[in-house]
Parts: structure tokens; sequence; C-alpha cells
């Protein structure tokens, strides 16, 4: 049986899908919803990458592997993160959710530079040419164009607003998947902890959430600002 909810989450290198994943699941268990995994694209390379191919582009990823493990997983909530979680048509077809995360440029290298340099032993001349050689170009050619295909933009990586907005949606698609299995035709919190969405007063707390977080709305997705 495949996972309840799939939540694709995208976006560029070091844009902060990890710590957005790291993020909703926080949150989600503070709802005591426990049963939630994490895959990383990053997981699912493939072993030989010609010497033509960009390292960093789409062509380096086993997605076949990835479509496969998401179907087998049974967890009630998977999330997968990765640069291009949005790109591969099979995996956008897996995904119940699809959240691409927009930080700026500048930002992204910043990050970049200081996790290769701390975290993987690059000089900062190797990371300045891997990003102008490969990150740059990969990002322009495959990544960006993800962004209309999300339903959510996050353009701050983890800011609360977001995160509270995306576990929130994920708890409610739960509860009511819950009340519909048991025949229930009221809708049930899944814990004694209750969101601020499911009070008495949830409906105008929902607009107000939306009027004052939701910035853009185009035809496919909303810019979370």
């Amino acid at each position: 049986m495949a996972p309840r909810i799939v939540a694709l989450i995208g976006g560029g290198q070091a844009a902060g899908k990890k710590s957005v994943c790291n993020a909703i699941v926080s949150r989600l268990q503070s709802w005591k919803v426990t049963d939630v995994k994490v895959l990383s694209l990053d997981n699912f390379k493939k072993g030989k990458i010609p010497n033509n191919v960009n390292p960093e582009g789409p062509d380096t990823y086993d997605f076949i592997a990835l479509a496969s493990a998401i179907k087998s997983e049974t967890n009630d909530v998977l999330l997968v993160e990765g640069h291009y979680t949005l790109y591969e048509e099979t995996l956008k077809r897996l995904g119940t959710i699809r959240i691409y995360i927009d930080l700026d440029a500048d930002t992204r290298l910043s990050r970049r530079i200081i996790r290769d340099t701390t975290q993987r032993g690059l000089s900062l001349q190797e990371v300045l040419d891997n990003y102008l050689d490969y990150g740059k170009t990969a990002m322009e050619r495959y990544i960006q164009g993800t962004k209309p295909t999300a339903d959510i933009v996050l353009m701050r990586g983890t800011e609360p607003s977001g995160i509270e907005l995306i576990a929130g949606a994920i708890y409610d698609r739960l509860a009511a998947d819950k009340a519909a299995a048991s025949g229930d035709n009221t809708f049930n919190v899944l814990s004694d902890s209750t969101p601020a969405w499911q009070a008495p007063n949830a409906l105008s707390l929902r607009h107000n959430l939306l009027d004052s977080e939701f910035e853009v709305q185009t035809e496919n997705y909303y810019e979370l600002a």
C-alpha cells in the first residue's frame, strides 16, 4: 500500500529543502502524527555518470528507483525532497502536494559556500567553479522551470507560517481520511493536540491566515511570502 500523502519538495541547490522537511516533521509530531518518513533524491544517484553529463543535472539521478521506493512505502506521510522532485513526470504524478522553495540565488550561493567548505572540504575556488560550471546551469536549465508546477511556493524556506500551513493541510487530510474510513461523517482530530484551524472559530482563522500569508495567486500555485 502506497503512502496516504506524498509531499514533493523541490527547489534550487541549498534552498533549504531538508530544513523544510525537518520543520514539517517536527510540526506534525507536535500533533502526534508520527508515521512520517523522509526520502532524499540524493540517495538515488546513478552509480556511474558519463563525463559529458552535468553532475548536478537530472541525468545523474535514478528516478525509476525513487518512484519505486515511493510506491513501496506504507507511511501515512512521505516527504520527498530534492532538486528534481518536481521535474520528472512520474514523480509529479505520485505527489499529493508539490512544494517549491524559491530562495534567491545570492542566499543559495552563500549557503552553498558555507556548506561545501565546512562539510565537504572544498576550497572557495572549487565551490565557485562547481557553481558556475554546473550548479548555475542546472538551476537555469532544469530546476527553475519546475516552479509553475508547484501547488505552494515558499519564498523564505522554513518560514513558520508556511510550515504551519503545509503541515496543517497534511493534518487535515489525514483526519478527513480517518473519519471517512471509520464511517464517521464528522471531522475528528487525530490527537488531543488540536491545531488552531480545528478550533470552534476555525473558519475565520483559516480565512485570516490565507488573507495575510498568501501574497500572490497565479493559475497554478500560491506564493507564500
